[in-house]
Parts: structure tokens; sequence; C-alpha cells
């Protein structure tokens, strides 16, 4: 009798630690392991491809007016523009610094990205604002010979602060003046 209760209270710890262990072994199997970096590789593609979907929103929001801005820098710095030529486009540039300028006040971003990232966007929209502003002083001042420093430096700003943006998905940053140009 002793060597069946024995058996049996064996038999039950055996049974109870093995029912302990196997809830662990569930938590942290490998097919969870591989799962679980599944999703997280999908949603890395994913934050991926709707930063580049929202690179591509923006160059074609902006586009239409700082071609307009780049078509003057390149006619300016062409020795073999005339004044007239350089004049028309400095006009053209002046309007559509203005109106790039209210485009980014009522830019909205389309994307599905993270808020952190979402806000990191909408902290850098102040200084393409303020790069088309200053663009729009610089033009004010001298058509033909506008300084667009002060105007780079904010465009800079701006470049930097969605520089970090790709850095942190994994992205290599992109030349934004490029690509809206």
């Amino acid at each position: 009798m002793k060597k069946w209760l024995f058996a049996i209270g064996l038999t039950a710890a055996l049974v109870l630690a093995g029912c302990g262990s196997s809830s662990s072994e569930e938590e942290s199997t490998p097919g969870a392991e591989e799962t679980s970096s599944q999703e997280n590789k999908s949603n890395e593609m994913t934050v991926k491809k709707e930063i580049l979907n929202e690179q591509m929103n923006m160059a074609n929001t902006f586009r239409p007016q700082h071609t307009k801005i780049a078509n003057y820098q390149t006619l300016v710095a062409d020795e073999e523009s005339t004044s007239k030529a350089i004049k028309t486009a400095g006009k053209e540039a002046l309007t559509a610094a203005k109106k790039a300028a209210d485009s980014v006040e009522s830019y909205k971003i389309k994307s599905d990205l993270p808020k952190e990232i979402k806000a990191q966007y909408e902290e850098a929209l102040p200084s393409l604002k303020a790069y088309y502003s200053e663009v729009g002083k610089a033009l004010n001042k001298s058509i033909e010979n506008a300084d667009f420093t002060t105007a780079d430096e904010k465009f800079d700003k701006f470049q930097q602060k969605l520089d970090g943006v790709y850095k942190d998905a994994g992205l290599l940053a992109t030349d934004l003046m490029g690509e809206f140009s």
C-alpha cells in the first residue's frame, strides 16, 4: 500500500511539473518567436512603404511650385540667360513660393504612419513653410539676383528632420530638394 501511495504521489508530482513546464514552453516556442519576427518584419516593411508613399505625396504636392523656383535658380546661374527671362522666371517663382507656403499650411499627412512618425513629419513642415516664405522674401528684395541663403538653411532643417525618419526606418535619406524639383 505504501508503494502505491508513493507511486501515485510521484506520478502526481510529475504530472504537475509537466503541466507547469508546458505552459512556459508554449510561451517561448520557436514557432511563436518566428511568427513574432515575421510580424515585426511585416510591420517594418509596411512603415517603410508608407514613408515612401508620403514622400511621393509631398513631392507631388510641392513639385509644381518648387519646379518654378528651381527653374529661376537655373536661369540666374546661366550666364547666357537674358534679364527678361530671369525677371519672368522670378515672378513665376515668387507666385509659386506663395502658393507653396499656403500648400504647406494646409498639407495633411495622407499615409498610414505610426503616430510618432507623423509627429516628426508635422514638426518638419514649419521648416518647409519657412523655406518657401524666405524664397518669397528674397525674390521681393531682388527679383534678378535673389539671395536664397536663409531659405536654403530652412530647407536644410526640413531635410534633417526627415532624414531622421528615414534613418530610424532603415531607409537611405532622400534628397528632398531634388525630389521636389
